[in-house]
């Protein structure tokens, strides 16, 4: 219980940070408007798999994804500065997270049935 705490406090901080990063610290034409929604650690804190939306179009969204790729190094090592804390900085892995316009899907279809049934 104590390591998934440690794990999720971890995964909490390297979401902050990396936000705050990419928005302030990344300029990368490629990179547009991106939100990190969640950070998954692997249990030996090595490696951290980051969950990005908020990109646009398919292509807008590539074009991201391929920019946080190239600024994984510049990234990684910006978070060792600002977590000094951590023994080893996690290896970054930049992952789409579509749950954000699943769920606006899911409110739209929400919405055509209320319509349908008034």
């Amino acid at each position: 219980m104590a390591e998934k705490r440690r794990l999720d406090r971890v995964g909490q901080q390297v979401r902050t940070e990396l936000g705050f990063l990419i928005e302030t610290g990344l300029d990368d034409p490629r990179i547009g408007p991106v939100g990190v929604t969640h950070v998954r650690m692997s249990k030996d804190l090595r490696h951290a798999r980051v969950y990005v939306s908020g990109m646009g179009s398919q292509t807008d969204r590539e074009e991201t994804m391929a920019g946080l790729h190239s600024a994984r190094g510049f990234l990684r090592q910006q978070l060792s500065l600002r977590l000094p804390h951590l023994q080893r900085t996690p290896e970054l892995t930049f992952d789409y997270d579509d749950t954000v316009e699943s769920g606006m899907r899911v409110e739209e279809i929400l919405a055509e049935i209320r319509d349908d049934q008034e």
